[in-house]
C-alpha cells in the first residue's frame, strides 16, 4: 500500500468523524433501499432515448423506484462530450442528457466503479462524475484520483446513516493515486482499504453499502472470489454487499447478519439473448438499525427494448430458487414480489 494510500484512509476517517455527530441513532422507522443491476445508456438504447426522451427507460418502473428513500444502480457507461476512446471492442458513451431520466425516476446514487469507467480515458472519468453530480445525483466509486474514488458517500434518512461504497474487481479502471480512475479491489491495497474503510464506518455508527462490479460475465453462479471478497466485506461490518457484471442474475446469501447479491444482472441494457433481458430490483428493509425484510421485483426487457417492466413472478420464483438455493436462501410470492428468507 502506497503512502498516499495511508494518507487517504486517515483523511476519510477524519471526515467520517466529522460527519458521526460522535453517535448515530438508528430511527424505528422502517428505511427502503432499492438496488438495480446494470444500466448501460448508450449504443442502441442511447439512440432509443433520442428517440423518445430521457425518461424511456424508466416509465415501467418509475413508480417502484420513487418509492424508495435511496435507489442505486451501477451505471455502465461514460456520461459526457467525449471524442477518442481506448482501443478496445466495446466502448460506451452516453449524452450527458440521460441523467435527467435517472433523475426524474428518483435514482439518488450511481456506481461508476466497473469495466467501463476509463472507455474514454481520464478525461471522460472526470467528466462523467462532474455531470453526473450536476444532475443532483451522487457517484460512487470513481473521481479524479483515489482520494475521490475511494470515498464512502452518505445519505441520512430518519436518523439512519448510510455509508455507500463503489467498487471494481474486474482488473480494469485503476491508473494511479493522482489519476482519474475507479476504485480497485483487484489491487491488493484496494483491497485491504476497502476492508479498512467498511470497518471504520461501522464503528463509527454507518449502515455500510458496498457495490462492487465483479465475477465473469454470463456466469449465472458467482466464482470462488466473489463469495471469499463478500465474506470478507461483511465480515468487517458491511450490512449489504451488492453485485454487478455478469450481466445475468446470481444468488442472494443471508451471510453473517447482512445480505450479499451476487448479481443483479441488466436493468436497463441491450443485450439480445434472453437472459440479458433479465433483472432485478433489489428491496432491502431496514429497521431498528438492521436487515428487516429483503423483496425483489423481477424485471424484464423482452417486451419493450430497454424499458424494464416486471417479469412473471411465478417464472421468477422458480429461476430464483434454482439461484439461491446453494446458498441456503428461500424464496417465496408475497403480493406480486419475491420475498427471499435464510432457511431456518
Amino acid at each position: 500500500m502506497s503512502i498516499r494510500i495511508l494518507h487517504i484512509s486517515l483523511f476519510l476517517t477524519s471526515i467520517v468523524l466529522s460527519q458521526s455527530f460522535c453517535g448515530w441513532f438508528a430511527s424505528p422507522d422502517t428505511v427502503r433501499i432499492v438496488f438495480g443491476g446494470d444500466v448501460m445508456l448508450a449504443r442502441n438504447v442511447g439512440e432509443q432515448i433520442e428517440k423518445s426522451s430521457p425518461d424511456y427507460p424508466w416509465l415501467g418502473i418509475k413508480k417502484y423506484l420513487s418509492q424508495a428513500d435511496i435507489a442505486v444502480v451501477n451505471l455502465e457507461c461514460v456520461v459526457g462530450t467525449q471524442q477518442r476512446s481506448v482501443d478496445k471492442k466495446w466502448v460506451f458513451e452516453a449524452n450527458p442528457a440521460v441523467l435527467a431520466g435517472l433523475k426524474n425516476a428518483g435514482i439518488d446514487c450511481v456506481s461508476l466503479a466497473n469495466n467501463h469507467n476509463y472507455d474514454y480515458f481520464g478525461t471522460g472519468v472526470v467528466e462523467t462524475v462532474d455531470s453526473v453530480w450536476s444532475a443532483g445525483i451522487v457517484p460512487v466509486g470513481a473521481g479524479r484520483n483515489a482520494e475521490e474514488f475511494f470515498a464512502p458517500r452518505s445519505f441520512y434518512v430518519r436518523g439512519n446513516w448510510f455509508a455507500i461504497i463503489g467498487l471494481n474487481d474486474t482488473k480494469s479502471g485503476y491508473w494511479g493515486d493522482d489519476e482519474p480512475g475507479c476504485a480497485p479491489t483487484w489491487k491488493a491495497f484496494g483491497e485491504s482499504l476497502a476492508v479498512k474503510q467498511i470497518a471504520t464506518m461501522k464503528k463509527l455508527g454507518a449502515l455500510v453499502i458496498v457495490f462492487e462490479h465483479w465475477g465473469r460475465e454470463y456466469d449465472t453462479v458467482p466464482r470462488k472470489r466473489q463469495i471469499e471478497l463478500a465474506h470478507k466485506f461483511i465480515d468487517a461490518g458491511a450490512s449489504a454487499v451488492i453485485g454487478s457484471h455478469p450481466h445475468r442474475l446470481q444468488g442472494i446469501e443471508f451471510y453473517g447478519g447482512g445480505i450479499i447479491a451476487y448479481s443483479l444482472g441488466n436493468l436497463v441494457f441491450d443485450q439480445h439473448d434472453f437472459l440479458g433481458n433479465i433483472g432485478g430490483l433489489l428491496e432491502i428493509d431496514i429497521s431498528n438499525g438492521s436487515i428487516s425484510e429483503v423483496k425483489m421485483l423481477p424485471t424484464e426487457t423482452i417486451k419493450k427494448f430497454a424499458q424494464p417492466h416486471s417479469y412473471s413472478i411465478k417464472d421468477a420464483k422458480i429461476s430464483m430458487k434454482k439461484l439461491c438455493e446453494p446458498f441456503n436462501s428461500t424464496v417465496s410470492i408475497d403480493d406480486k414480489i419475491l420475498l427471499l428468507k435464510p432457511k431456518k
